[in-house]
């Protein structure tokens, strides 16, 4: 198994006066948090979120400490969408061209591989072929508890898989997210997944799943931040060729003076009604 870099949750522990029993009886077992800090393994979303919380450090931190800079899994998601929105092709193809021939293909350079593969395909509204769809389905197939890191390859890879095949992975994270409602659990990853997932029913025309995800949205009143409800906005527009609504998600672009938005609106709404 691979060693983590991080001992922060080892250091911080020390600086509050913690034992490791101490840590132990708040996430699990003092084996538990041995193991962590040696980093003989990652623990699972809720885990991160109790020991950051616990011993005041940022995810982001937690995440940066393990991976480093060059490869935060957060940082490295957020450069991708700046790439989509830009539609930087070339840059793309570069980057998944330095994954692709990485010396060593452990498991964060094959997520972010995917990653990048997937943020091309989605410039191009093209599913991935049948070998690198099993690839992504052998991998979602063995997961048990959906860490930080497999939330964020679903939620960047559900553009380039038919969504008929995705939802049950989407239930399991969704399952997992309300189970763990006593804490925030990364309450916008899953959002974000939400309406990426919309986006790519929509986009497939999988009328179905549309109207499942909608009724999620409702029933179950999650939470859009200020981003997410513009898309929310845009997507029903669209699905239920409401052009009042599509026009109220363009006044509100124009009104912040986002250009890639509108730009993305345009490619989106193009590529839809030609289909």
């Amino acid at each position: 198994m691979r060693e983590f870099k991080s001992n922060i949750i080892k250091e911080k522990r020390k600086l509050r006066n913690m034992s490791q029993a101490q840590l132990g009886d708040i996430v699990g077992s003092q084996a538990m948090v041995s193991r962590i800090e040696n980093g003989q393994i990652l623990p699972n979303a809720q885990t991160i979120f109790i020991l950051c919380n616990k011993l005041e450090i940022t995810v982001e931190e937690y995440f940066y400490s393990i991976f480093g800079p060059d490869q935060n899994t957060t940082t490295f998601r957020n450069n991708l969408d700046k790439l989509y929105m830009q539609g930087s092709i070339d840059e793309l193809r570069k980057i998944f061209s330095h994954y692709k021939h990485h010396k060593s293909l452990d498991i964060e350079t094959k997520h972010r591989m995917l990653m990048v593969q997937s943020t091309i395909y989605h410039l191009f509204f093209q599913s991935a072929d049948e070998i690198d769809q099993n690839i992504l389905f052998s991998y979602f197939d063995k997961i048990i508890n959906w860490r930080l890191y497999d939330i964020y390859l679903f939620e960047s890879t559900i553009n380039m898989l038919p969504v008929k095949k995705t939802k049950s992975y989407f239930l399991d994270i969704l399952s997992q997210y309300n189970s763990e409602s006593n804490v925030m659990c990364y309450p916008d990853i899953i959002t974000n997944t939400i309406i990426k997932y919309l986006e790519t029913s929509i986009m497939q025309k999988e009328n179905n799943i549309t109207t499942f995800l909608l009724n999620k949205l409702e029933m179950e009143k999650i939470s859009l931040n200020t981003n997410q409800q513009l898309w929310k906005l845009f997507l029903t527009g669209i699905y239920y060729n409401n052009e009042k609504k599509i026009k109220e998600a363009y006044n509100i672009t124009e009104y912040l003076n986002d250009v890639n938005t509108t730009q993305l609106f345009d490619r989106i709404l193009s590529y839809y009604t030609k289909k």
